[in-house]
């Protein structure tokens, strides 16, 4: 291959992995912020917040994120088996945003893990992640802030 064959070869190349990078980006879900209600120190969700429809079926979400009014970071509610779990999206090393990554949270900072229950996994973290309590009733999740 001549230096000309080369050169038009790369560059057709890297313009491919920019393009399908930015595509790939596209197509990836996006994390769902729930419609709450905030009241004193209690958050509502209806739990029809974890149902979408994609391609006329009916599917369900593992998880949201809610972010009251005012608050700084988030809070992921994930939906395990018939009951729910809540987590602060603050990361306990240096107060990075965590990220749903799978059935984990990953801080992108310095890569600490957590389960989805808040359980710290891998560090430099030392302490799990903020929880709170969650109850429920027919139609509702009460994420409770205190």
């Amino acid at each position: 291959m001549n230096r000309r064959d080369f050169v038009v070869t790369g560059s057709q190349a890297g313009l491919g992995l920019c393009l399908a990078a930015v595509l790939g980006q596209g197509c990836a879900s996006a994390a769902y912020f729930a419609q709450a209600t905030v009241e004193a120190n209690k958050v509502s969700v209806r739990k029809s917040e974890f149902q979408y429809v994609k391609k006329g079926e009916v599917k369900t979400r593992d998880y949201l994120l809610v972010k009251p009014e005012g608050a700084e970071f988030p809070v992921c509610l994930f939906k395990k088996g018939d009951g729910y779990t809540a987590c602060l999206m603050r990361c306990t090393h240096q107060g990075c945003e965590v990220e749903v990554q799978g059935a984990r949270y990953v801080c992108p900072c310095h890569g600490s893990e957590f389960a989805t229950d808040g359980a710290l996994l891998n560090g430099p973290a030392d302490q799990p992640l903020k929880t709170f309590k969650t109850t429920q009733d027919e139609t509702s999740i009460y994420i409770w802030l205190t």
